[in-house]
Order: structure tokens, then C-alpha cells, then sequence
């Protein structure tokens, strides 16, 4: 039995997607007992030829066994909605303003949104919504 360090490598890809993994959701878990597998198999055998194409059957077999299992997961995974819940027309008071003072923020039902302006902005200014890109917010100065 000869210790190499593929067997540490095989043991850090191991520990890395399990530690990855804990924060994602069990997704990469097919990666990581394939190596801790190889990480095992690389104390009895040591062609590296070998264990990496262990580790790609491996991986693929425990990703097929499990698909259905993973894609259910999956569809219920929390979805994160990436738009804002401002409308065109609406109107607020500027909350903060950036340094270049052509951009700030507003607040509608507690959470802030950036918004941009082509007229410089001060605090407490009123401004009107008349473009929402996703997350972006573009606002006209009121007079």
C-alpha cells in the first residue's frame, strides 16, 4: 500500500464538494463519493489512467442511478425572483443618493431598490418611475 499524492488530491475534490454541497443542497453528491470511492480504491492502485476513469464512471453511475431523485429536488428548490415589485408610473421619495448623485435609492414595502436618473439627485427628491429593467429601476426627477 503506497501513499501517493494523488490520494490527497482525491480526498481534497472529495472534501471540497461535500463542504460545497452543504451549502448548495446535495447536488454534487455524486462527485464526492466517487472520489472518496477512488480516494480508497488510489491506496490499492495507483495509475492515475485508472482512477480518473473510475471516477467519470463512477460519477455518471450514481448521477443516473439518482436523476429522478435529483430532478424532483430540484423542482423544488425555492425559486428567486429576480425583478423588482415597482410599477411604471409610481412615485417615491429618493431615500439615499450615490456619490455621483445621478443614482440612489428608494423604498417600497421595506426593501430598497437602486435606481438611476439622467438629472443629478438629492435626498428627499420625488421621483417617477418610467423604466423597470429586472432589478434596475429608472426614475425621472419631479419638479
Amino acid at each position: 500500500m503506497n501513499v501517493s499524492i494523488y490520494d490527497f488530491i482525491w480526498l481534497v475534490i472529495a472534501l471540497a464538494f461535500l463542504i460545497a454541497d452543504t451549502f448548495i443542497g446535495f447536488v454534487f453528491f455524486p462527485i464526492y463519493i466517487s472520489a472518496f470511492i477512488i480516494f480508497i480504491l488510489d491506496l490499492f492502485v495507483n495509475n492515475l489512467f485508472v482512477e480518473v476513469g473510475l471516477f467519470i464512471i463512477l460519477s455518471l453511475a450514481i448521477f443516473l442511478v439518482f436523476k429522478p431523485k435529483i430532478k424532483k429536488f430540484m423542482q423544488n428548490m425555492p425559486k428567486i425572483e429576480n425583478r423588482s415589485f415597482v410599477n411604471v408610473g409610481e412615485e417615491f421619495f429618493v431615500e439615499e443618493v450615490s456619490e455621483d448623485r445621478y443614482s440612489g435609492k428608494i423604498k417600497k414595502d421595506g426593501i430598497f431598490y437602486n435606481i438611476f436618473c439622467d438629472k443629478k439627485l438629492g435626498k428627499g427628491d420625488r421621483v417617477k418611475v418610467k423604466k423597470v429593467d429586472g432589478l434596475r429601476i429608472f426614475v425621472e426627477k419631479m419638479e
